[in-house]
């Protein structure tokens, strides 16, 4: 469920600098805190919300010189550790762990049991630094796989669930300094995930014999009889997008605009038409 934010590299200036900058000092964190196997699920999602968390809270941050093993010859750009940058590391376990327990529950590849297993020691001292945030994603999971399982036949319904638990996440990473407008974003970025997830996932959902929102909704057997409700597909996922937007736009951030403007207008926005064309194009076909 997790892989959809990232920047567009062609539409932002100094291409990955600042994002990278952020994520390398999110992995030496990680490296710190609880070794190197973790650091291999540094996903950009939680990098997003590095990004933001730290633009919300005008944290300041100083840049540092430093090898790492993905580049020992040549020195990169780093964050220093921030009590933030600390927070989203350990968050970046949980969460991968979660994910990938639920991706088993659905009957996730070997890779997946693999990498869940190499998870386990980094989630388990994870779980005693953030324990209520890990409490939070437990129960949000718990709540979206018992949807599931009942076949809930309502798209609003079962993605509020996981819109909950992005809301909560920055909740419990931010504290009182989660306004309103953070956490509205993050509601509606995490709505817009699960949807989009769903919908790259029709077919291998429909295969796996696996829940899927719009395939219960729709009562379609395969991802070629979405065609014809092509246009409702547009209207839900472009609603949630606006509904990004303007929280972002709430919110007034002047830290870091470049990188969070760059995902949250261009790269989720060009996600959406990416995936939303596969419909398109079998419609186009058929007719």
């Amino acid at each position: 469920m997790f892989g959809y934010l990232n920047i567009e590299k062609d539409k932002i200036q100094d291409k990955q600098g600042v994002w990278q900058t952020f994520m390398c000092g999110m992995c030496f964190s990680t490296k710190r805190q609880f070794g190197n196997i973790p650091r291999l699920f540094i996903s950009n999602d939680v990098n997003l919300f590095n990004m933001l968390f730290h633009s919300v809270t005008r944290t300041d941050v100083t840049v540092e010189q430093r090898r790492c093993f993905s580049s020992p010859l040549k020195k990169r750009a780093v964050l220093q550790q921030t009590p933030l940058v600390d927070k989203m590391a350990v968050a970046n376990v949980l969460l991968t762990y979660w994910n990938l327990y639920d991706d088993i529950v659905d009957g996730g590849s070997v890779k997946k049991k693999v990498a869940f297993r190499a998870l386990r020691r980094a989630y388990l001292k994870a779980q005693e630094l953030m324990p209520d945030l890990d409490g939070m994603l437990a129960l949000r999971y718990a709540e979206l796989r018992k949807q599931e399982e009942q076949n809930v036949n309502s798209i609003d319904a079962v993605s509020h669930s996981f819109a909950l638990l992005s809301e909560d996440f920055a909740l419990h990473i931010l504290g009182e300094q989660a306004g309103d407008d953070v956490l509205t974003l993050c509601y509606n970025l995490g709505k817009w995930i699960y949807l989009i997830d769903a919908l790259d996932d029709v077919d291998k959902d429909i295969r796996k014999g696996n829940y899927n929102p719009f395939v219960t909704c729709y009562g379609v057997g395969s991802a070629e009889e979405l065609c014809s409700v092509y246009d409702e597909l547009q209207f839900i996922m472009y609603a949630v997008l606006n509904r990004v937007a303007m929280s972002y736009n709430d919110l007034n951030l002047d830290m870091y605009t470049c990188i969070l403007q760059n995902v949250f207008f261009d790269s989720i926005r060009d996600k959406t038409k990416e995936i939303l064309a596969r419909y398109r194009k079998t419609s186009e076909k058929a007719a």
